[in-house]
């Protein structure tokens, strides 16, 4: 009897163990060997690499259920982000690294004490060690201007903690950070080197533009002319291409999981090309998840760009909650049999009792 215990307890720990590390450890391992394309890049100076992280959206203190299970889905939801990033960070071996915005999912509400925790949970959740390049934007989550309006103090509380220019030039690459939430597009400092060399345009917006025609979005393409545009907010992977003279859309098409893996694109004055890239959080309601990864050729002018489709956490959970399940079962079953068992065991000796006796 004691072995038999011994023996089912041996396999419980073993069934346990091996869907904990499947599902902790080996599961975003195999993503990134067998499943994430590898995107080639020369040594070339003109040849960068760019990983866009859209709609991280850090679990907050106030939507979320009280302790401990806000607590429980928050851990939850960093360790994913965390564990994602870092791998996408390894894989793709950036020079620049690109917030599409949308960074805390109660930014805009939070009072300033939540505020210094939720940037100290994203500085811990996207931490880089070696020097690379970072480009930060405002989300409508972070600043307002979706569900509640603009709020200008939260905006400048943004601006004072990612303190950065909104036109930024790196390498051939010369960045422009929209704001179509505040209705801006930057200014180009005195100075700055636009018409020496062959400098690729590239506009970030944390809200559509393309998809989203405007005279708002005309003003953006006549003055910056951009080749590239790469955006979030609908959490969706998607790709428009449009004439940068009449702003006449030519193509739009999704970019799901399982199609294409690597897309090339020609960069040129005649069309813009705009990218949106996928919600990197399983908190977003929203099956597809990944990071966007993008190279940009300023050699060939040409930009190669993938999705690093990212392991369902939800799926995780549930086979989590159908094997404690099955265990449990397995363990009433198991009690359910041994009071069976005492019980006829006991009557048994009832009857052989009352037989001796008569």
């Amino acid at each position: 009897m004691f072995k038999r215990q011994r023996s089912r307890t041996k396999i419980i720990l073993i069934i346990l163990t091996t869907i904990v590390l499947y599902n902790e450890y080996l599961i975003y391992t195999f993503t990134r060997l067998f499943s994430w394309p590898t995107i080639s890049c020369d040594n070339s100076p003109k040849c960068l690499k760019i990983l866009l992280v859209a709609d991280p959206q850090i679990l907050g203190e106030q939507y979320e259920a009280h302790f401990p299970r806000g607590f429980l889905t928050r851990w939850d939801n960093d360790r994913y982000l965390s564990k994602t990033f870092k791998r996408a960070l390894y894989h793709v071996d950036p020079n620049i690294i690109v917030f599409l915005g949308d960074i805390m999912d109660e930014g805009s509400i939070s009072r300033n004490d939540e505020y210094k925790r939720y940037l100290e949970r994203f500085n811990g959740i996207f931490y880089v060690q070696r020097r690379i390049k970072m480009v930060y934007l405002p989300g409508d989550n972070d600043i307002g201007g979706e569900t509640e309006p603009l709020n200008v103090k939260k905006l400048e509380r943004f601006q004072e903690t990612f303190k950065q220019s909104d036109f930024i030039q790196f390498g051939h690459l010369d960045m422009y950070k929209v704001n179509r939430l505040a209705y801006t597009i930057p200014k180009v400092e005195k100075g700055a080197k636009l018409l020496q060399g062959n400098r690729t345009r590239i506009v970030f917006s944390h809200i559509p533009l393309l998809f989203m025609p405007s005279g708002f979005v005309q003003q953006v393409v006549s003055q910056i002319r951009p080749h590239v545009i790469f955006t979030a907010h609908d959490h969706k992977s998607l790709h428009v291409s449009a004439d940068t003279e009449t702003g006449e859309e030519r193509l739009a098409e999704m970019l799901p999981p399982g199609g294409d893996v690597v897309r090339q694109f020609q960069l040129n004055s005649a069309v813009v090309h705009e990218v949106m890239v996928p919600t990197c959080s399983y908190r977003m309601g929203v099956a597809d998840m990944g990071y966007g990864a993008a190279v940009l050729d300023g050699n060939s002018d040409t930009m190669l760009y993938a999705v690093l489709w990212l392991p369902s956490r939800f799926t995780q959970l549930y086979i989590y909650l159908i094997t404690l399940t099955v265990i449990c079962m397995f363990l009433i079953l198991v009690l359910c049999h041994k009071l069976y068992s005492k019980v006829c065991h006991k009557l048994r000796r009832i009857v052989n009792n009352t037989k001796h006796i008569v």
